[in-house]
């Protein structure tokens, strides 16, 4: 069934050595074999390749993306499957530990729709779509003032003054969760969805006590969470007071804006992979409502509905278009999945509602919006689902929005068109190498990027000297000035990951005099936080600022955190979890975060490996973390390779919500 070369333990340390697999890929596949007696070399094979999948955050290993005349896609093949798709499958079904859901044996690996998954991530992926199902099948049990059609639409009309646009989705976003025990709330940067969730929020708060949570995948997604809240409740206090609405204002008050991370909200236990809050002990909550939900994993998400009380309904609102998560799955966009619609003709896509007709005319009588145009004869969880499509920080024709749009559609000559275009807000740097036969050579691109980052980090660290030599020293205030730059890379290794970009910045600065970094510890030093720490309360991807602590006689230094709940976290450094420094961050670590300016980084010369992570999602993801200001040091050639690479997580999650019965 397999012609090779050598004997499949020679392939699997070659296969390791060139970096095709991982050392766990390995030995995954070597103690399957020994546990299950299994002297093939097929099945040996086949456990490589669904370890090597999950490694690289695929929840399964579809068998028909395995290249047969080269499964771990060599430069010269050394090893082919000598069988065709149907056999291959009947001939992994011989095999003990391989089995189907309809023999209900309980072996290690599932093969299920032409999916091998490892049992634990099939049952995580049945589990999920079986959960999410129930939930958008399910009518919303309001108050009962909020069951009456015609008292909902006034409440809404106040809510959302008219528009000259043509559906006011935010509305109609608020009126599908005020319907379904599921919704889902997507959209790109500044399309409303915080606003929208606190309307919602304050409408299902009238009348009724109800146990809320907020929560957010990361410490810092759910500081800003709640930090919007808060700005969301001020926003809509004021427009309740000029539409004369005083005597529905208490409802605001109702209204929780302290957010969690899902860690804290599930309770950890030191040391343990379990969580105190699970099937047989189930959240105290009636409504959880999860941000960022493009960041969390399939696994994170099946111990989330797992925990999820019976009675209760569950709002996630993200981006379907930001990078997913860092391990397996990509919930939300599986979630999303069945409002792609790709055109015949052309092969663009676009986002298309997808209700039943009793839900499309439901959402109209409440909307004042005329939605029959949406309807679908099979909308599966489509009901529970609204797009916001117009973004309100992105006006008319911001440079920022421009780009994102004309990235995220991989429309190579819109993007050309945008930075040729002059926008203020929009800086490309390019990649200029003095000896072009050097990558090591002077890059005068990246001398300029680091002068721009002298200049912009120079604010906080003016900031500490001046508080050094004055009277006190506000550490939020300049914590937030830290916060309105920020340099991300694609990376982590190389000259222009992280770790050498860093390196770079750090020079630069200490040149200019702004710090001075002949000890670890020093004041102005930003650290990331590198792994979870429950008794500190730090997590993975917390950021802080070393300072002097102007509580202290001596202004010993101290790392200073802004907590999820906007409280101040004081730690002594040599208390710190592993950590590192953090003037320049992957992309992947900056989801959940805003920042004035961003800059980002590309490589001269991807590898092969790298431009595996040089995506359409990475790119959007970077661009519309800026607010107002967006640099690019890079090369016209990676970023417009990098806009047209679309990487698609394999999973069977979309296939089970919108195509099976």
């Amino acid at each position: 069934m397999i012609a090779a070369t050598k004997s499949i333990n020679e392939l699997l340390r070659e296969w390791q050595q060139a970096r095709l697999m991982t050392s766990l890929d390995r030995h995954f596949a070597l103690e399957m074999s020994k546990l299950h007696g299994e002297s093939s070399p097929l099945f040996t094979l086949i456990c490589a390749l669904v370890s090597q999948y999950l490694s690289s955050q695929h929840t399964c290993l579809p068998l028909r993306q395995i290249d047969l005349s080269n499964p771990f896609k060599e430069q010269s093949s050394q090893c082919q499957i000598e069988l065709d798709l149907l056999s291959l499958e009947q001939a992994l079904l011989n095999f003990d530990a391989i089995s189907t859901p309809k023999n209900g044996a309980l072996t290690p690996l599932i093969l299920d729709k032409g999916n091998l998954y490892l049992q634990r991530y099939y049952h995580y992926e049945t589990e999920v779509a079986d959960s999410l199902k129930r939930l958008s099948f399910a009518e919303q049990h309001a108050a009962p003032q909020l069951t009456d059609i015609k008292a909902v639409n006034e409440l809404l009309g106040k809510l959302f003054p008219p528009t000259e646009l043509q559906y006011d989705w935010q509305k109609i976003a608020t009126a599908t969760a005020m319907t379904k025990k599921l919704a889902v709330i997507t959209g790109g940067p500044g399309t409303g969805k915080t606003t929208t969730v606190t309307k919602l929020l304050y409408l299902l708060c009238a009348g009724q006590d109800l146990t809320i949570r907020l929560v957010a995948p990361t410490g810092k997604a759910a500081a800003r969470l709640s930090e919007s809240i808060k700005a969301s409740k001020q926003r809509l206090a004021n427009e309740l007071a000029q539409a004369n609405i005083a005597d529905l204002d208490k409802n605001i008050a109702k209204v929780p804006e302290d957010a969690a991370t899902l860690h804290r909200l599930l309770g950890v236990i030191p040391n343990s992979h379990q969580f105190r809050h699970h099937k047989d002990n189930p959240l105290r909550l009636d409504l959880l409502v999860i941000d960022e939900a493009s960041m969390v994993d399939l696994p994170m998400m099946h111990k989330v509905l797992s925990a999820l009380p019976e009675h209760a309904s569950l709002i996630l609102l993200g981006d379907q278009d930001q990078l997913a998560s860092v391990e397996a799955g990509a919930v939300l966009a599986d979630i999303c999945a069945g409002l792609k619609q790709v055109s015949k003709t052309t092969g663009k896509s676009r986002w298309q509602m997808r209700y039943s007709q009793a839900q499309a005319e439901k959402l109209s009588q409440l909307t004042d919006s005329t939605l029959t145009a949406f309807t679908h004869p099979s909308p599966k969880i489509g009901d529970s689902l609204c797009m916001l499509m117009h973004s309100h920080r992105f006006q008319g024709d911001a440079g920022i929005g421009q780009l994102a749009l004309a990235v995220n559609q991989s429309n190579l000559p819109r993007v050309a068109e945008v930075w040729q275009h002059g926008y203020q807000e929009l800086r490309w740097i390019e990649h200029s190498l003095l000896n072009q036969q050097s990558n090591t050579s002077s890059n005068t691109g990246l001398e300029s990027l680091l002068a721009e980052s002298v200049d912009k980090y120079g604010l906080y660290l003016t900031a500490i000297k001046q508080a050094n030599t004055q009277t006190g020293l506000d550490a939020e205030a300049i914590i937030d000035s830290f916060n309105q730059y920020r340099i991300l890379c694609a990376m982590r290794a190389g000259e222009y990951g992280v770790e050498g970009i860093n390196q770079s910045v750090t020079s630069a600065l200490a040149a200019g005099g702004l710090i001075k970094p002949e000890q670890e510890f020093y004041a102005g030093r930003p650290i990331i936080i590198q792994s979870n720490d429950y008794n500190l309360g730090l997590f993975n991807g917390d950021i802080g600022l070393i300072l002097p602590d102007p509580q202290s006689q001596n202004g010993r230094l101290m790392a200073h955190f802004i907590q999820a709940d906007g409280s101040l976290l004081k730690v002594l450094p040599a208390r710190l979890p592993s950590h590192e420094t953090c003037y320049a961050m992957t992309v992947h670590k900056s989801q959940g975060s805003e920042f004035s300016h961003v800059s980002l980084v590309l490589p001269i010369r991807p590898s092969v490996a790298q431009q595996q992570l040089l995506s359409k999602e990475l790119v959007y993801t970077a661009i519309t973390r800026a607010k107002h200001h967006f640099s690019c040091l890079g090369s016209q050639r990676v970023f417009e390779q990098a806009c047209t690479r679309l990487p698609q997580r394999a999973s069977g999650l979309a296939q089970r919500l919108w195509r099976d019965a």
